[in-house]
């Protein structure tokens, strides 16, 4: 009995190195950890891509009109939540297309989105 314990054991800790040593790939490059959104037009993502949009507005007054999520990444913050990194498609009051990168943090137990960040991108 003791041989098939060993082997078990072997199995068990060559399965739990493999795990380990997978290294998870940073979409940014800069090793902080951003994945991709899973599915670009999902609810939640269109969500948030207004809201964005909406909170500008607010502030700067140029009555942007959302179009869609291009593309847009996320992490974990340990102190501001889920934090979303996302490049939007908008037009302007004249009807003029851009696009524009917007950093958002939700904290989901404050029932609160906060706008960070609002720019034309690059």
């Amino acid at each position: 009995m003791a041989p098939a314990n060993t082997i078990l054991l072997a199995v068990a800790a060559a399965v739990a190195i493999c795990v380990v040593a997978v290294p998870t790939t940073a979409v940014s490059g800069d090793g902080e950890g951003w994945y991709p959104f899973p599915v670009i037009d999902a609810p939640k993502v269109i969500k948030l891509g207004k809201w964005a949009v909406a909170e500008h507005d607010k502030k700067a007054h140029d009555k942007l009109k959302f179009s869609r999520v291009v593309s847009g990444e996320e992490r974990e913050d340990p102190e501001l939540g889920m934090k979303y990194h996302m490049i939007i498609h908008a037009s302007d009051r004249d009807g003029n297309d851009g696009k524009y990168e917007a950093v958002l943090a939700e904290q989901v137990w404050l029932d609160r989105i906060m706008l960070i960040s609002f720019n034309p991108a690059s």
